[in-house]
């Protein structure tokens, strides 16, 4: 009698493709080739119908790269689907949290959702196709019940070419490619997450047109870190014409030490830095979060080795995680010199991750409602 045929990765997968959306290049074609100021009425209309659909849109990015980027906008996610997991299982309305991930460098998110290796890994080539051609736009629904993924990679350099032309044709209008796809998905989840990077300009005007609420981590504490994340709160305010919402919900850190829960000078002298460089571009310290994630690279690198997130690694370590191929607890996790995870270190930075993800979703929610108040 032949065994059983061992269950794959893409067996707890699916394709899921949205193919009845209107055409965003009719939108953008209606513009002139020449565009000039005299449209600015134009495209406000445009950007004022379809703002209202795209607060539940937040963006993460840096203002240069090794700061935590892709680790902040996995477990943001994460946490997020988690948690709309939990109210599913009470008996309350939950919704799927949707990942975007624009980035030309790699697909590091695909790692830490444990896609890397999926067939529908298309490095970005979906994406391309629905943000440039009207193609439809494709999303991998993952093991874990309400996190929904669209990947990235090398592709979508195929979105800065096209972009380019049009650009060129049509003016900033062809930056609303991306808000226009997304405000017609946007009910279907209850947040989308867009994980972008300001390396490529043309990928940056997208995400930053589709952004309602930007959040930005750092790692690193020198000078030129700080003013890099200061500046992000510049960009914002110089993309008025394609999204006048757009603004920074919250500053995060990650990597620096906590002493008995507490953070040591390391990271209050960073505050301060950063404290002095936006009031001295006029912005209010206030987004900057007090909620930080302590340092724990190596369990972060075990952990998107393992192709988990860090409140299932944590759970891995404690062995409480069941393994969804085998319906099985899955052994804990071991360090690459084959020493088992400290369990409590995993559970503690896990931790640090729920209340930094519990604290900026406070800060959108904050943003939303004086939003709503303003255009009322």
């Amino acid at each position: 009698m032949n065994a059983p045929a061992r269950m794959k990765l893409d067996d707890l997968l699916e394709l899921v493709s949205y193919d009845d959306l209107k055409s965003r290049l009719e939108v953008v074609r209606r513009f002139p080739a020449h565009y000039e100021d005299e449209h600015d009425a134009m495209l406000a209309e445009v950007v004022r119908q379809i703002r209202p659909y795209l607060r539940n849109v937040i963006g993460v990015t840096i203002a240069k790269g090794g700061q935590g980027k892709t680790t902040l906008s996995a477990n943001l996610t994460g946490m997020l689907a988690a948690e709309q997991e939990k109210l599913s299982k009470q008996g309350k309305k939950a919704l799927p949290i949707l990942h975007l991930e624009l980035d030309i460098q790699g697909d590091g998110v695909a790692y830490d959702f444990g896609l890397a290796r999926s067939k529908y890994n298309d490095k970005g080539a979906g994406l391309a196709s629905a943000v440039t051609s009207d193609a439809p736009l494709r999303v991998i629904q993952t093991d874990r019940q309400y996190l929904h993924v669209v990947p990235a990679g090398t592709h979508n350099d195929r979105i800065t070419d096209a972009l380019g032309a049009l650009v060129a044709a049509h003016g900033r209008a062809a930056h609303l490619l991306l808000a226009l796809l997304l405000a017609q998905i946007s009910h279907l989840y209850r947040w989308i997450v867009v994980d972008f990077s300001p390396g490529d300009r043309s990928l940056q005007q997208l995400g930053l047109a589709a952004t309602t609420h930007l959040t930005a981590p750092l790692m690193d504490s020198d000078n030129a870190s700080v003013g890099g994340l200061a500046s992000l709160a510049v960009l914002a305010k110089s993309t008025r014409k394609t999204n006048p919402e757009l603004g920074v919900a919250a500053m995060c850190f990650l990597g620096f030490r906590k002493v008995q829960g507490q953070p040591t000078s390391d990271l209050t002298i960073v505050w301060q830095k950063l404290r002095i460089a936006l009031e001295r571009h006029n912005v209010s310290p206030d987004v900057i979060l007090k909620d930080y994630v302590r340092e724990g690279r190596v369990l972060a690198k075990e952990a998107r080795n393992s192709g988990m997130l860090a409140h299932e690694f944590a759970s891995a370590a404690a062995g409480k995680w069941i393994d969804p191929l085998t319906g099985e607890i899955a052994e804990r996790p071991r360090d690459e010199n084959g020493r088992l995870i400290e369990t409590r270190r995993a559970i503690e930075l896990a931790n640090d991750h729920a209340a930094m993800a519990r604290a900026v979703i406070s800060r959108v929610r904050a943003r939303n409602q004086q939003l709503k108040e303003t255009s009322a």
